[in-house]
């Protein structure tokens, strides 16, 4: 590599430490209620400080709202940290809490400031639990939970007023426990109605729901954290759907029977623009049907709006996107074998198709009535890449607002047709734009890195490129992958190579995306002469349903197979030492790597498996069932699937590495994987992070060293 002044080597303390360059972003953009500005994070000039700033699109001008230092009461040694933006609906002040909520962990209490007057008024003193705060519609109220009870306060005169009283242990009014919040995406669980005279929220009753144990070491007697966690086949969290009449505080429950009866679960709630209807997401647990109900909040009677069936599986939807303030929303479904949009009616009648075509929409960004479209995501022109597209509300052919290679993304304004472009490549870290109508496109970010250059990794260099390729597997599967070659890569001479896999349900990791500080360890394993390829593999998102749904009952068979498969096809390429193919992968990635270890043959010398579930009778009841059904009708299928299993199999090298606090694999999946390896009396190695969470958090420089001198030592690293 260059040694000229100025350059940097790429290594390992420059990628993960604490002086890695950082990227370049807008801080937590959110538009204001009236689409008037964009707002963002980003410090105040001169100070290490975050403060709101706010953009004009009409003119470009940009400038902070406030100093930072006002976020201060009398008594208060320091000002109350900004962690996001949340408006009122007004637009006048900023509703801030005392600490950023996280799991096991509470938000702190609720503060107001008002921008105009410069002032900041302190709504809540509470020493235990609050979560989830949101003001009514017309700021005069504080909604939040608090202790596992639903609370609202006055804003004028700080009178609060409990609203449910059961509360605590197992027992949650408007929230929700682990599994609903990984899986479902509830975590908060109350709603506001559009007029602010009642609040509807889940009751979830997890009495039944198993506990279990999350070590902690830091104290003398190791007092575990304990969590309810429902493994594949326990019973699952009871809830309830309850709407309270704010003038007499009255509940009333949500009738869900005319979806039907049995174990079922809510994965989503929301009111009608009118308020006329709750919107209620029922789901049995098997998944395989979703009902949208519409309740009437008064006396909880509902009937059933819309139905979805898949003999595979329902993707849960927890949120629909009204058009405007009629009655009508739009519905992301892949009943024509591709995930596509329609348009449907809470009064009845068939869905409309939006959008139509072979390809899969990713996301709504915008539902415009004023302008007459949806401004959506899709995979196009191909499942690699994202386009922000339109489609008139009442079908018609899209049209593609930006596109073409790497993923583009719209963060629209709710009002004026301005909107916010984002574009990344494998090659690029993100750059923001502002379009709005009658103006120049104005730019927000760009050079997202300059660190890129001093590490000597020029997008154009045609020698350090990512190449989006398809393969075909021995067994005829064709498969999207990207590889990355070793610069003045020597086709006669052998190389070893790492495979980096995710795999699951959906996923995807050809995409042409940048990928942050995983993509430079590539980067830096290719000039340390690995190839790196990835692949996708059967079950992997935005290849229609036939493709993505084809792991149905089988997780980890199909995928496995095609992983191998990638590696026998690498194995047969010029300048490839079949001999020396590593794969690594994080939590189903980590999954597939034990997988590949234990079921891939002789196709793998070496994996690396961070925090990776090893058997799926492990892992939670939602995301388990929804591909596997239970343990009890399923049982060849989790065998099957399950590398602890085939321990006896592994021929290579294995490294498990895992955080003994984490909440969602736990530090048992790879514990039983030791003890089969033990049992089987297969050589295995160990990295453990006391304390660490999902995402090893703090540890990346650490876990990245030790993965590289893994795979310099199990594949005989030379340098070419």
């Amino acid at each position: 590599m260059s040694s000229r002044p100025g350059r940097r080597r790429l290594t390992l303390e420059a990628i993960f430490g604490a002086s890695a360059p950082a990227e370049k972003t807008l801080g937590g953009p959110v538009w204001m209620p009236d689409g008037s500005r964009l707002t963002y994070l980003d410090k105040l000039p001169g100070t290490e400080a975050a403060t709101v700033w706010a953009l004009d699109p009409a003119t470009g001008d940009r400038a902070p709202l406030f100093d930072p230092a006002l976020l201060k009461e009398p008594d208060d040694e320091k000002p109350v940290p900004i962690h996001a933006i949340r408006w009122s609906r007004d637009g006048r002040t900023l509703l801030l809490t005392g600490g950023a909520p996280a799991r096991f962990k509470g938000c702190g209490d609720a503060l107001l400031f008002d921008v105009a007057s410069r002032t900041l008024k302190r709504l809540t003193r509470h020493t235990g639990d609050q979560r989830h705060p949101e003001l009514s519609p017309d700021g005069s109220r504080l909604g939040l939970v608090r202790d596992d009870d639903l609370w609202i306060i006055d804003v004028a005169t700080g009178s609060e007023t409990r609203l449910t009283h059961d509360g605590g242990g197992a027992i949650y009014n408007g929230r929700c426990g682990w599994v609903y919040e990984e899986e479902l995406g509830l975590a908060k669980a109350w709603w506001w109605s559009p007029d602010g005279t009642r609040i509807a929220f889940c009751r979830q009753d997890e009495s039944a729901v198993p506990e279990y144990m999350l070590p902690r070491y830091e104290e003398p007697h190791s007092e575990p954290r304990l969590t309810r966690y429902p493994k594949a086949g326990d019973p699952n969290p009871e809830t309830r759907v309850g709407v309270i009449d704010l003038a007499d505080g009255r509940v009333t429950w949500v009738d869900t029977s005319p979806a039907g009866e049995g174990d079922a679960m809510i994965s989503g709630v929301q009111w009608s623009p009118d308020g006329r209807d709750l919107l209620v997401q029922w789901l049995p647990r098997l998944q395989t049907r979703l009902v949208v109900l519409a309740a009437d909040p008064a006396t909880g009677a509902s009937r059933v709006v819309l139905e979805e069936t898949d003999e595979a599986w329902v993707d849960s939807s927890t949120t629909v996107r009204f058009v405007g303030e009629t009655r009508d929303f739009l519905w992301v479904s892949d009943r024509s074998g591709w995930t596509n949009l329609y348009r449907c009616s809470l009064d009845g009648g068939e869905p409309v198709a939006i959008t139509s075509g072979e390809f899969d929409v990713e996301s709504i960004s915008a539902v415009r009535p004023d302008v007459g479209d949806v401004v959506f995501v899709a995979a196009i022109p191909d499942p690699r890449y994202r386009s922000v597209c339109s489609a008139p509300l009442d079908g018609g052919p899209h049209t593609v607002l930006a596109g073409g290679t790497g993923r583009h993304g719209a963060l629209c304004a709710p009002k004026g047709g301005a909107w916010v472009h984002t574009w990344s490549d494998l090659h690029h870290p993100t750059e923001w734009e502002m379009r709005a109508p009658g103006r120049e496109r104005l730019c927000l970010v760009a050079d997202p890195l300059p660190a890129l250059r001093s590490f000597a990794l020029s997008p154009d260099r045609p020698d350090e490129r990512w190449e989006l390729i398809e393969i075909v597997t021995d067994e005829g599967v064709s498969l999207h992958a990207r590889m990355l070659k070793p610069r003045n890569f020597d086709p006669a001479r052998p190389h070893p190579a790492i495979m980096h896999v995710y795999g699951g349900p959906g996923s995807q990791v050809t995409t042409d995306q940048w990928s942050g500080k995983g993509g430079l360890w590539h980067q830096m394993m290719a000039r340390k002469g690995y190839v790196i390829l990835l692949v996708d593999n059967r079950g992997a998102g935005f290849r229609g349903r036939a493709f993505r749904k084809s792991v149905a009952r089988k997780l980890g068979q199909l995928e496995t197979a095609d992983q191998a498969g990638a590696a026998r096809w690498l194995a047969a390429q010029p300048g490839i030492d079949p001999g020396r193919i590593g794969i690594w992968g994080w939590s189903y990635g980590g999954y597939m790597a034990c997988m590949c270890m234990a079921k891939g043959g002789d196709a793998f010398k070496a994996a690396v498996a961070v925090a990776p579930v090893t058997d799926y009778r492990l892992y939670d009841t939602i995301y388990t069932e929804r591909y596997m059904t239970t343990p009890a009708e399923n049982p060849d299928g989790y065998r099957d699937g399950a590398p602890v299993h085939f321990a006896a199999d592994v021929k290579g090298h294995l490294l498990l590495m895992h955080g003994t606090m984490d909440d969602n694999v736990h530090w048992q999946s790879t514990a039983r994987m030791l003890t089969a390896m033990q049992d089987a009396g297969k050589p295995c190695e160990l990295m453990i992070y006391p304390g660490k969470h999902h995402g090893i958090e703090d540890r990346h420089l650490y876990l990245y060293t030790q993965m590289t001198a893994f795979f310099d030592r199990t594949l005989g690293r030379r340098r070419v």
